[in-house]
Protein backbone atom coordinates (compact mmCIF):
# COMPACT_ATOMS: atom_id res chain seq x y z
CA UNK A 1 0.00 0.00 0.00
CA UNK A 2 0.78 3.41 -0.37
CA UNK A 3 1.07 5.21 3.36
CA UNK A 4 1.37 8.77 4.03
CA UNK A 5 1.97 9.05 8.10
CA UNK A 6 1.61 12.23 9.66
CA UNK A 7 3.68 12.92 12.57
CA UNK A 8 6.35 10.43 11.45
CA UNK A 9 9.03 11.70 12.91
CA UNK A 10 7.54 11.12 16.72
CA UNK A 11 7.76 7.86 18.63
CA UNK A 12 4.75 6.08 17.65
CA UNK A 13 5.36 7.39 13.86
CA UNK A 14 8.88 5.52 13.73
CA UNK A 15 7.43 2.67 15.10
CA UNK A 16 4.98 2.84 12.36
CA UNK A 17 6.75 3.58 9.58
CA UNK A 18 9.00 0.49 10.50
CA UNK A 19 6.56 -1.46 10.42
CA UNK A 20 4.69 -0.45 7.50
CA UNK A 21 7.99 -1.28 5.45
CA UNK A 22 8.68 -4.30 6.69
CA UNK A 23 5.12 -5.12 5.22
CA UNK A 24 5.77 -3.76 2.24
CA UNK A 25 4.64 -0.70 1.89
CA UNK A 26 5.61 2.76 0.39
CA UNK A 27 6.06 5.44 2.84
CA UNK A 28 5.46 9.46 2.51
CA UNK A 29 6.17 10.94 5.84
CA UNK A 30 5.07 14.28 7.33
CA UNK A 31 6.64 15.98 10.40
CA UNK A 32 6.66 19.40 11.83
CA UNK A 33 10.41 19.03 12.62
CA UNK A 34 11.38 17.91 9.29
CA UNK A 35 13.74 15.50 10.62
CA UNK A 36 14.42 12.21 12.14
CA UNK A 37 15.01 11.20 15.96
CA UNK A 38 18.14 9.45 16.96
CA UNK A 39 17.71 5.77 16.16
CA UNK A 40 15.61 6.27 12.75
CA UNK A 41 18.71 5.96 10.03
CA UNK A 42 17.42 2.45 8.23
CA UNK A 43 14.04 4.37 8.13
CA UNK A 44 15.08 7.39 7.16
CA UNK A 45 16.60 5.82 4.01
CA UNK A 46 13.46 5.10 2.76
CA UNK A 47 10.92 7.14 3.51
CA UNK A 48 10.97 10.15 2.10
CA UNK A 49 10.03 13.26 4.71
CA UNK A 50 8.13 15.85 4.20
CA UNK A 51 8.24 18.80 6.32
CA UNK A 52 4.67 20.49 7.04
CA UNK A 53 2.75 22.00 10.08
CA UNK A 54 -1.00 20.87 10.17
CA UNK A 55 -1.78 23.98 11.87
CA UNK A 56 0.16 26.27 9.40
CA UNK A 57 0.07 24.54 6.09
CA UNK A 58 -2.58 26.20 3.38
CA UNK A 59 -5.78 23.81 3.09
CA UNK A 60 -4.80 24.32 -0.96
CA UNK A 61 -1.38 23.54 0.07
CA UNK A 62 -2.18 20.03 1.87
CA UNK A 63 -4.33 19.08 -0.84
CA UNK A 64 -1.54 19.56 -3.61
CA UNK A 65 0.27 17.55 -1.97
CA UNK A 66 -1.66 14.89 -1.09
CA UNK A 67 -2.62 14.78 -4.91
CA UNK A 68 0.92 14.21 -5.63
CA UNK A 69 1.15 11.24 -3.17
CA UNK A 70 -2.17 9.42 -3.76
CA UNK A 71 -2.11 7.65 -0.46
CA UNK A 72 -4.12 4.44 -0.27
CA UNK A 73 -4.04 4.77 3.26
CA UNK A 74 -3.41 7.99 5.81
CA UNK A 75 -2.15 7.03 9.56
CA UNK A 76 -2.77 10.36 11.20
CA UNK A 77 -1.02 10.82 14.46
CA UNK A 78 0.47 14.51 14.22
CA UNK A 79 -0.75 15.19 17.68
CA UNK A 80 0.26 16.92 21.14
CA UNK A 81 0.39 13.52 23.03
CA UNK A 82 1.04 14.76 26.46
CA UNK A 83 -1.96 14.75 28.69
CA UNK A 84 -0.19 16.96 31.86
CA UNK A 85 1.49 19.35 28.43
CA UNK A 86 -2.08 19.62 27.91
CA UNK A 87 -3.26 21.57 31.10
CA UNK A 88 0.19 23.98 30.39
CA UNK A 89 -0.68 24.98 26.70
CA UNK A 90 -4.91 23.94 26.06
CA UNK A 91 -4.61 26.65 22.97
CA UNK A 92 -1.71 25.17 21.44
CA UNK A 93 -3.42 21.42 22.02
CA UNK A 94 -6.42 22.34 20.37
CA UNK A 95 -4.88 24.02 17.64
CA UNK A 96 -3.12 21.05 16.95
CA UNK A 97 -5.11 17.87 17.75
CA UNK A 98 -8.43 19.34 16.43
CA UNK A 99 -7.46 22.25 14.02
CA UNK A 100 -4.61 19.98 12.78
CA UNK A 101 -7.44 17.01 12.18
CA UNK A 102 -9.77 19.42 10.28
CA UNK A 103 -6.70 21.05 8.15
CA UNK A 104 -5.96 17.05 7.02
CA UNK A 105 -9.84 16.26 6.41
CA UNK A 106 -10.69 19.31 4.50
CA UNK A 107 -7.53 19.06 2.33
CA UNK A 108 -8.68 15.45 1.60
CA UNK A 109 -11.98 16.70 0.54
CA UNK A 110 -10.10 19.03 -1.71
CA UNK A 111 -7.68 17.17 -3.15
CA UNK A 112 -10.02 14.47 -4.86
CA UNK A 113 -8.18 11.95 -3.38
CA UNK A 114 -9.86 8.69 -2.35
CA UNK A 115 -7.87 7.60 0.88
CA UNK A 116 -8.46 5.89 3.98
CA UNK A 117 -7.72 8.06 7.11
CA UNK A 118 -6.68 5.96 10.41
CA UNK A 119 -7.61 8.72 12.92
CA UNK A 120 -5.65 7.82 15.72
CA UNK A 121 -7.84 9.00 18.91
CA UNK A 122 -6.76 7.98 22.70
CA UNK A 123 -8.61 5.81 25.10
CA UNK A 124 -8.52 8.76 27.89
CA UNK A 125 -11.32 10.34 26.01
CA UNK A 126 -13.51 7.98 28.27
CA UNK A 127 -12.19 10.02 31.41
CA UNK A 128 -12.34 8.29 34.71
CA UNK A 129 -15.02 5.70 33.48
CA UNK A 130 -17.81 4.27 36.29
CA UNK A 131 -16.90 0.87 37.39
CA UNK A 132 -19.91 -0.81 35.25
CA UNK A 133 -17.70 0.37 32.16
CA UNK A 134 -14.85 -1.39 33.19
CA UNK A 135 -13.22 -2.82 31.02
CA UNK A 136 -14.25 0.04 28.95
CA UNK A 137 -15.94 -1.03 25.42
CA UNK A 138 -16.54 1.51 22.52
CA UNK A 139 -19.99 2.37 23.41
CA UNK A 140 -18.60 3.71 27.18
CA UNK A 141 -19.69 7.50 27.80
CA UNK A 142 -16.88 10.16 26.47
CA UNK A 143 -16.08 12.03 29.83
CA UNK A 144 -12.58 13.75 28.91
CA UNK A 145 -11.19 15.52 31.69
CA UNK A 146 -8.10 17.53 30.21
CA UNK A 147 -7.23 19.75 27.04
CA UNK A 148 -5.52 16.43 25.52
CA UNK A 149 -8.35 14.21 25.71
CA UNK A 150 -11.19 16.43 25.10
CA UNK A 151 -9.53 17.44 21.97
CA UNK A 152 -8.66 14.13 20.75
CA UNK A 153 -12.48 13.22 21.48
CA UNK A 154 -13.62 16.07 19.58
CA UNK A 155 -11.32 15.30 16.46
CA UNK A 156 -12.79 11.62 16.52
CA UNK A 157 -16.50 13.39 16.20
CA UNK A 158 -14.96 14.89 13.03
CA UNK A 159 -13.78 11.82 11.46
CA UNK A 160 -17.09 10.55 12.15
CA UNK A 161 -19.05 13.84 10.85
CA UNK A 162 -17.50 13.54 7.97
CA UNK A 163 -17.68 10.08 7.35
CA UNK A 164 -22.00 10.55 7.71
CA UNK A 165 -21.91 13.70 5.96
CA UNK A 166 -18.93 13.31 3.13
CA UNK A 167 -18.19 9.66 2.63
CA UNK A 168 -14.72 10.17 3.64
CA UNK A 169 -13.41 6.62 4.61
CA UNK A 170 -12.67 6.71 8.36
CA UNK A 171 -11.63 4.48 10.54
CA UNK A 172 -10.93 5.78 14.18
CA UNK A 173 -8.64 3.63 16.35
CA UNK A 174 -8.52 4.55 20.00
CA UNK A 175 -5.19 3.13 21.65
CA UNK A 176 -5.00 2.95 25.61
CA UNK A 177 -1.27 3.54 26.95
CA UNK A 178 1.47 2.45 25.13
CA UNK A 179 5.43 1.82 25.47
CA UNK A 180 8.12 0.84 24.02
CA UNK A 181 12.08 1.22 23.65
CA UNK A 182 12.44 5.30 21.82
CA UNK A 183 9.98 6.89 23.84
CA UNK A 184 10.22 10.37 25.56
CA UNK A 185 11.06 9.85 29.48
CA UNK A 186 7.93 12.52 30.47
CA UNK A 187 5.71 8.98 30.01
CA UNK A 188 5.83 7.14 32.69
CA UNK A 189 7.35 3.71 32.27
CA UNK A 190 10.04 5.59 29.83
CA UNK A 191 10.73 7.68 32.83
CA UNK A 192 10.63 4.96 35.31
CA UNK A 193 13.07 3.19 32.91
CA UNK A 194 15.77 5.85 32.34
CA UNK A 195 15.85 6.70 36.34
CA UNK A 196 17.07 2.83 36.60
CA UNK A 197 19.38 2.93 33.62
CA UNK A 198 20.60 6.60 35.36
CA UNK A 199 20.75 4.21 38.95
CA UNK A 200 22.86 1.90 37.29
CA UNK A 201 25.41 4.12 36.06
CA UNK A 202 25.88 6.10 39.80
CA UNK A 203 24.09 9.46 38.23
CA UNK A 204 21.18 9.31 40.47
CA UNK A 205 20.87 7.95 44.33
CA UNK A 206 17.63 6.81 43.28
CA UNK A 207 14.44 6.91 41.51
CA UNK A 208 12.23 9.52 42.22
CA UNK A 209 7.94 8.58 41.53
CA UNK A 210 4.57 9.53 42.07
CA UNK A 211 1.27 7.55 42.62
CA UNK A 212 2.39 4.01 42.20
CA UNK A 213 -1.22 2.43 42.45
CA UNK A 214 -2.49 3.49 39.29
CA UNK A 215 -3.52 0.52 36.83
CA UNK A 216 -3.07 1.15 33.15
CA UNK A 217 -3.44 -0.87 30.30
CA UNK A 218 -0.17 -0.96 28.97
CA UNK A 219 0.49 -1.82 24.91
CA UNK A 220 4.10 -2.28 23.12
CA UNK A 221 4.65 0.30 20.81
CA UNK A 222 5.09 -2.45 18.44
CA UNK A 223 2.06 -4.17 18.92
CA UNK A 224 -0.01 -0.74 18.66
CA UNK A 225 1.30 -0.45 14.98
CA UNK A 226 0.11 -3.66 14.19
CA UNK A 227 -2.96 -2.98 14.77
CA UNK A 228 -3.62 0.00 12.85
CA UNK A 229 -2.25 -1.69 9.69
CA UNK A 230 -4.36 -4.37 10.32
CA UNK A 231 -7.67 -1.64 10.81
CA UNK A 232 -6.06 -0.09 7.34
CA UNK A 233 -6.83 -3.89 6.12
CA UNK A 234 -9.73 -4.75 7.76
CA UNK A 235 -11.64 -2.02 9.78
CA UNK A 236 -15.22 -0.48 8.95
CA UNK A 237 -15.56 3.17 7.74
CA UNK A 238 -17.08 5.32 10.35
CA UNK A 239 -16.43 2.53 13.25
CA UNK A 240 -14.42 3.63 16.29
CA UNK A 241 -12.22 0.39 17.74
CA UNK A 242 -10.05 0.26 21.46
CA UNK A 243 -7.02 -0.76 21.32
CA UNK A 244 -5.45 -2.41 24.69
CA UNK A 245 -4.39 -5.45 25.84
CA UNK A 246 -7.41 -5.77 28.34
CA UNK A 247 -4.75 -6.14 31.28
CA UNK A 248 -4.07 -3.65 33.70
CA UNK A 249 -0.50 -3.15 35.37
CA UNK A 250 -0.12 -1.10 38.18
CA UNK A 251 2.74 1.25 37.90
CA UNK A 252 4.16 -0.61 41.04
CA UNK A 253 4.63 -3.51 39.54
CA UNK A 254 6.24 -2.30 36.44
CA UNK A 255 8.77 -0.10 38.75
CA UNK A 256 9.45 -3.49 40.89
CA UNK A 257 9.94 -5.76 37.26
CA UNK A 258 12.47 -3.02 36.26
CA UNK A 259 14.01 -2.96 39.93
CA UNK A 260 14.73 -7.13 39.39
CA UNK A 261 16.76 -6.39 36.00
CA UNK A 262 18.60 -3.81 37.12
CA UNK A 263 22.37 -4.70 37.50
CA UNK A 264 22.48 -2.74 40.58
CA UNK A 265 20.50 -2.11 43.80
CA UNK A 266 17.31 0.60 43.23
CA UNK A 267 16.33 2.46 45.73
CA UNK A 268 13.05 4.16 45.41
CA UNK A 269 11.32 8.08 47.23
CA UNK A 270 8.17 9.05 46.47
CA UNK A 271 7.88 12.65 46.03
CA UNK A 272 4.62 14.45 46.45
CA UNK A 273 5.26 16.88 43.80
CA UNK A 274 4.93 13.88 41.58
CA UNK A 275 1.28 12.70 42.77
CA UNK A 276 -1.29 14.20 40.53
CA UNK A 277 -4.78 14.58 41.73
CA UNK A 278 -6.25 13.78 38.39
CA UNK A 279 -4.79 10.83 38.27
CA UNK A 280 -7.13 8.19 37.04
CA UNK A 281 -7.20 4.86 38.96
CA UNK A 282 -7.70 2.47 37.11
CA UNK A 283 -8.16 2.19 33.03
CA UNK A 284 -8.46 -0.87 31.26
CA UNK A 285 -9.52 -1.52 27.53
CA UNK A 286 -12.27 -4.10 26.11
CA UNK A 287 -10.74 -4.31 22.49
CA UNK A 288 -13.02 -7.28 21.75
CA UNK A 289 -14.15 -5.30 18.67
CA UNK A 290 -10.97 -4.74 17.20
CA UNK A 291 -10.41 -8.72 17.64
CA UNK A 292 -12.75 -9.70 15.83
CA UNK A 293 -12.37 -6.94 12.89
CA UNK A 294 -8.80 -7.82 12.14
CA UNK A 295 -7.55 -11.11 14.68
CA UNK A 296 -5.19 -8.13 16.52
CA UNK A 297 -3.54 -9.64 19.29
CA UNK A 298 -1.23 -8.37 21.32
CA UNK A 299 2.44 -10.73 21.47
CA UNK A 300 4.99 -8.39 23.08
CA UNK A 301 5.29 -9.22 27.16
CA UNK A 302 4.92 -6.10 29.53
CA UNK A 303 8.18 -8.02 30.69
CA UNK A 304 9.85 -7.30 27.13
CA UNK A 305 8.54 -4.04 26.74
CA UNK A 306 10.31 -2.91 30.06
CA UNK A 307 13.60 -4.73 29.37
CA UNK A 308 13.60 -3.25 25.57
CA UNK A 309 12.67 0.56 27.31
CA UNK A 310 15.63 -0.54 30.01
CA UNK A 311 18.27 -1.30 27.35
CA UNK A 312 17.24 1.47 25.13
CA UNK A 313 18.05 4.15 27.78
CA UNK A 314 21.26 2.45 28.84
CA UNK A 315 22.18 2.58 25.10
CA UNK A 316 21.29 6.56 25.05
CA UNK A 317 22.99 7.26 28.26
CA UNK A 318 26.47 5.41 27.45
CA UNK A 319 26.42 7.24 24.00
CA UNK A 320 25.75 10.31 25.97
CA UNK A 321 28.48 10.31 28.46
CA UNK A 322 30.88 9.07 25.64
CA UNK A 323 29.89 12.01 23.43
CA UNK A 324 30.39 14.66 26.31
CA UNK A 325 33.58 12.49 28.13
CA UNK A 326 32.15 11.94 30.87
Amino acid sequence: MRALVTGVSGFVGGHLAEHLLAAGDLVVGLSVSGSWRDGSAQVARQVRLERCDLTEVAETDLAALLARKQPEVIYHLAAQANPQASVSDPRGTWALNLGGTLNLLEALKTSGVKSRVILVGSGVCYGNPAPEHIPVREDCPLRPNNPYAASKAAADLLGIQNYLAHGTDVVIARPFNHAGPRQTPNYVLSGLARQVAEVELGRAPRVEVGNLDVVRDFTDVRDVVRGYRLLAEKGAPGEVYNLGTGQGTRIADALETLRRVARVPVDVHVDPARVRPVDQPLLVADANKLRSATGWQPVVSMDQTLADMLSYWRDVLVRGARTTGS
